[in-house]
C-alpha cells in the first residue's frame, strides 16, 4: 500500500485496495483514483497526485512558488494569476510565492515555463470603492460590467476587484460621464461615483431594481437609471390606452400593482405573469396582457417572415448576447420579443409596433466614446453659480452634494453631522439643507494621509461602501452606518468619531499650532473639556478667546472640542472671578462672566462684542462689558469739573471715540465717565488728583513739587522746566512724572497675573473708602 503526504490535503493519502473511477478533488474529472483519504472522502487521480510542491518560472526567478491549499487569505476573496491574468477563487488550489505575493493557478503552474508575467496594472476608478487590477474574469465569470452593464465573458480583458469580484471592461473605463436623455430633459444625467452609492445603494426609477454599478443620475431631482434602462427608454411603446411612452418591465409585478392595473383595474394575483408596461413620467401601469398586443405580425419593412410575440429564452445557458434586428441593441433574456420561427430573427416589441420606420436614437448618439458631450449653452446665472461653487467647500453625501458656507452658531445646541458632537466654534452649513459640520470635520473631505494611517490617503464616505455588509470600524469595532474615513487600497476604515479622537490624541490641531502636553485638572470654560497646552507660530494670527489679545509663544492652552484658545493667566483669572461684586464700572449689581450673542455692545467702550467672546454681564440691567475693559479700568478721583468718577479705557480703534471737549479722536487711551457717556483726552480734562492704572499698583496723588525726586518709571529728575506737579504714592513714597504715569496704555507693558488680581482687589477697596468719604462729607 502506497502512502503519501500531499500538499492538497492535510491527511496522509493511501492507494485504494480496489482501483475504481472517481471524481478527483483537484481537476474534478472522472478518472481512476490513484490516492485517497477514505475518512475525508478526498480522491486524487494519477496526474494530480504528481503535482510538484514547488515550481519555478523565468518571469519570477528570485523565489519558487509553493503549492497551497484553498483557504481564506486576507481580505481578498479572489487571486490574480500572474501567468494568464485570470481571477480565481482563494478556495481553489494554487501556487504562491510567499515572499512576493505572486500567484499562479494550477493550469499555468504546470506549464513548462512562463517567461513574461501578466501586465496587472492597478488603478482607482470612480465606479467602485476598491482598487482595480487589470485581469480577466476567468472560469467563474458572472454578472456584468459596472459601466456598460453587458454580460462578462471569461476572457474579457477588464479591471476587476479581487474583494468583490466586480469588473469594468478595459474599453469602458473612459466612457463619458454625462448624457442628455429625452426622458429627463430638465438636467443632464451624470454617472455617479462610488461615494454616492454608499450604504444601501440606489434603485432604478425605471425598473425598480438595485443598481450595482455606476447609475445615471440627476441628483437635483433624485432620479436614477440603469444604463440598460436608459437604453430601453429610447424606444418606448406608444399605445392607445395612454398618452405617454410606456416602458417594458419583466419583474416585481406583484409589488407594482398595489393600486391596480389602469386597464383592468385589478390587482395582480399572479395569473397575469411577471410582466407589465410602466410610464416613467406619471407612474401609469398596466399588465402586459391587458394591452392586447398582436400575437403575430407581418412587417415587410423589418423582416420578410411572420413574427410571433413570445418570451425570449436563449438556446443555451451561457449568457450569450442576442441583438434586435431593427435597432441592433441587446434583447434581454426573459423579455417579450417578436421572433421569427423560420430564421431566428429577433426584435423588440417597440421596434416592430412602431407605426413608421423608427428614426433610431442610440445611447452612442447621446454620448460617443472619446467625444465631448454637446451641452446646451450655459446662461450667465449658471456660469456665475459655477464660479461661486469653486470658492466653497463641498462634502459629498448620499442624497446630494453639500455646498457649504461659513456660518455662526446661533442656537445653543447644534450637532455636527459628521462627528455627532456639538458645535461650539466656527461651523459650516449647507446652502440647501440642515447639514452642519465643524471646521475640522469639513476638512476631512479633502483626501489626505493621516498619522494614524500614513501608507495611503483616506477618503471621507457618507456610509459604508456599497455591497459590503457589517463593515466595522478598525478602531472601536462598532458597525459603520454613517460618515467614515476609508482607504480604497487596503480596506482600512475608521468612523469619524474615532478619527477626531485619534487626531486630538496625536496633537493634530489647527494649522500653526503644535501639541505639547495635556493639562491635568484644567477644563475649558464652555464645555468643561480637557485642555491641552500648545505652541502657536508667530506666522498665524490667533487671538485669545477671553482677552482678544494676540497669542504668542508662552503658556497657551487650547480646547480641541470647543475650538477655543486662551492665555493661561486669562483662564485662571476667569475661574477666580466668574462673578464680580461692587466693580467700579457697575457697582450696583453682580457681573457674571458669560458669552453674549452677536449685536451686543460694551457699555464701557461702546464697541461691538464679537461672537463667541467672553464678557461680564449684568442680568438685571442687560449690560455687557468687555473682559479687557473690566481688567484695564483704573480709578480717578472726583474732579471739580465733573461730579462722577472718570476711568482710564483702552481701545483697539484709535479713531472710534471723539473727545467731548476738543472733538478730536481720543486715541487708543482715554478717560471717560461710565454714567454720563463722556470721554476726553488727559490734556483736555487736566491732570486728575488721584490716578489708578497699570503703571503703578497703588493709587497715586497729584502734589506740588517741593523737593527734587527721581521718577520711579523713567529714572529722571521730576523737576523739569514748566513742571510744577508730580504724582506721589503714599504707600511706596515713590514719585512720578505726570506724563509717565498717564502714558498711553498701548505703550505700557501688560500686567502680570498677580498684579491684575491685586489691582482688582485694590480698586474695590479704594472704591469703598471713596464712598465712605462721600457719605461723611454729605
Amino acid at each position: 500500500m502506497v502512502k503519501l503526504k500531499h500538499g492538497a490535503h492535510e491527511c496522509v493519502l493511501t492507494s485504494p485496495e480496489i482501483i475504481a473511477d472517481g471524481i478527483c478533488n483537484i481537476c474534478f474529472k472522472d478518472k481512476p483514483i490513484e490516492l485517497a483519504c477514505d475518512l475525508c472522502n478526498f480522491d486524487l487521480c494519477r496526474a494530480c497526485s504528481k503535482l510538484p510542491l514547488k515550481v519555478s518560472h523565468d518571469f519570477h526567478p528570485e523565489h519558487p512558488l509553493e503549492f497551497c491549499q484553498g483557504k481564506k487569505d486576507g481580505n481578498e476573496s479572489y487571486k490574480l494569476c500572474s501567468g494568464c491574468g485570470d481571477l480565481f477563487s482563494d478556495q481553489s488550489l494554487y501556487y504562491k510565492c510567499k515572499e512576493c505575493e505572486i500567484f499562479l493557478d494550477l493550469g499555468c503552474a504546470i506549464l513548462n515555463n512562463i517567461k513574461t508575467s501578466w501586465y496587472a496594472e492597478e488603478k482607482l476608478h470612480y465606479s467602485h470603492a476598491h482598487l482595480l487590477r487589470r485581469c480577466k474574469p476567468g472560469a467563474d465569470a458572472r454578472g456584468s460590467c459596472l459601466m456598460c452593464e453587458l454580460p462578462l465573458t471569461p476572457s474579457a480583458i477588464s479591471y476587476g476587484c479581487s474583494q468583490c469580484y466586480l469588473f469594468v471592461h478595459e474599453r469602458c473605463l473612459d466612457l463619458p460621464r454625462e448624457i442628455q436623455h429625452p426622458v429627463h430633459q430638465e438636467h443632464p444625467l451624470t454617472r455617479l461615483d462610488f461615494t454616492h452609492t454608499c450604504g444601501g445603494g440606489k434603485v432604478c426609477d425605471a425598473c425598480g431594481l438595485y443598481i450595482e454599478g455606476a447609475p445615471l443620475s440627476c441628483l437635483k431631482c433624485s432620479f436614477y437609471l440603469h444604463l440598460r434602462c436608459a437604453d430601453s427608454l429610447l424606444r418606448g411603446l406608444m399605445h392607445k390606452s395612454h398618452h405617454h411612452k410606456l416602458f417594458y418591465l419583466a419583474n416585481n409585478a406583484k409589488l407594482r400593482f398595489k393600486n391596480g392595473c389602469r386597464v383592468c383595474m385589478r390587482d395582480d394575483d399572479g395569473s397575469y405573469g411577471d410582466h407589465l408596461y410602466h410610464c416613467v413620467e406619471c407612474g401609469w401601469r398596466s399588465h402586459f396582457k391587458c394591452l392586447k398586443l398582436p400575437e403575430s405580425v407581418v412587417k415587410k419593412s423589418c423582416h420578410i417572415h411572420p413574427l410571433v410575440c413570445k418570451i425570449f429564452l436563449p438556446d443555451n445557458d451561457d449568457d450569450s448576447l442576442e441583438y434586435c434586428g431593427v435597432c441592433e441593441t441587446m434583447v434581454h433574456a426573459g423579455h417579450h420579443a417578436y421572433c421569427c420561427e423560420e430564421c431566428g430573427f429577433l426584435s423588440h416589441i417597440e421596434c416592430i409596433l412602431h407605426e413608421e420606420m423608427p428614426s433610431l436614437l442610440y445611447l452612442k448618439d447621446l454620448y460617443s466614446h472619446g467625444e465631448k458631450l454637446t451641452r446646451p449653452a450655459v446662461d450667465h446665472d449658471d456660469e456665475c453659480e459655477t464660479k461661486e461653487l469653486e470658492n466653497k467647500l463641498l462634502v459629498i453625501d448620499i442624497t446630494h452634494n453639500h455646498v457649504l458656507r461659513s456660518g455662526d452658531v446661533t442656537a445653543s445646541q447644534i450637532g455636527c453631522w459628521i462627528c455627532y458632537r456639538y458645535i461650539h466654534g466656527r461651523l459650516w452649513e449647507c446652502e440647501k439643507c440642515d447639514f452642519n459640520a465643524h471646521d475640522n470635520c469639513v476638512k476631512l473631505s479633502q483626501q489626505s494621509r493621516y498619522r494614524f494611517h500614513l501608507n495611503h490617503p483616506l477618503t471621507l464616505l457618507p456610509s459604508y461602501p456599497a455591497g459590503v455588509i457589517n463593515m466595522r470600524c478598525d478602531t472601536c469595532k462598532e458597525k459603520i452606518s454613517s460618515f467614515n474615513l476609508f482607504c480604497r487600497i487596503c480596506n482600512f476604515i475608521i468612523c469619524t468619531v474615532c478619527a477626531i479622537s485619534v487626531k486630538m490624541r496625536l496633537g493634530e490641531l489647527q494649522r500653526g499650532q503644535k501639541f505639547i502636553r495635556y493639562e491635568q485638572g484644567k477644563l475649558c470654560l464652555r464645555g468643561g473639556h480637557d485642555l491641552v497646552q500648545v505652541m502657536v507660530s508667530s506666522s498665524y494670527m490667533v487671538a485669545c478667546t477671553i482677552c482678544e489679545d494676540r497669542l504668542c509663544n508662552g503658556n497657551i492652552v487650547s480646547c480641541p472640542d470647543c475650538e477655543e484658545i486662551y492665555h493661561s493667566r486669562c483662564l485662571e483669572l476667569c475661574r477666580r472671578y466668574r462673578t464680580l461684586e461692587n466693580h467700579p464700572l457697575h457697582y450696583n449689581h453682580i457681573l457674571y462672566l458669560t458669552r453674549r450673542e452677536t449685536g451686543s455692545k460694551c457699555t464701557a467702550c461702546k464697541l461691538d462684542i464679537d461672537l463667541s467672546k467672553y464678557v461680564f454681564f449684568c442680568s438685571t440691567c442687560s449690560l455687557s462689558f468687555h473682559f479687557k475693559c473690566i481688567q484695564a479700568v483704573g480709578i480717578s478721583t472726583r474732579m471739580k469739573t465733573h461730579k462722577h468718577c472718570l476711568y482710564n479705557f483702552g481701545s483697539d480703534d484709535s479713531s472710534s471715540r471723539p473727545c467731548t471737549i476738543c472733538n478730536k479722536p481720543c486715541g487708543a487711551s482715554f478717560y471717560g465717565c461710565n454714567i454720563c457717556n463722556i470721554c476726553a483726552h488727559v490734556e483736555c480734562i487736566g491732570y486728575p488728583t488721584y490716578v489708578k492704572n497699570q503703571r503703578h499698583q497703588h493709587i497715586v496723588n497729584l502734589k506740588k513739587i517741593c523737593a527734587t525726586k527721581i521718577c520711579y518709571l523713567c529714572g529722571l529728575d521730576t523737576k523739569f522746566p514748566d513742571h510744577k506737579y508730580q504724582y506721589t504714592c503714599d504707600y511706596c513714597k515713590d514719585a512720578f512724572h505726570t506724563n509717565c504715569i498717564l502714558m498711553s496704555m498701548v505703550e505700557s507693558e501688560a500686567a502680570t497675573e498677580e498684579e491684575q488680581i491685586s489691582d482688582l482687589s485694590n480698586m474695590l477697596k479704594d472704591m469703598d473708602e471713596s464712598d465712605e468719604e462721600d457719605g461723611e462729607s454729605s
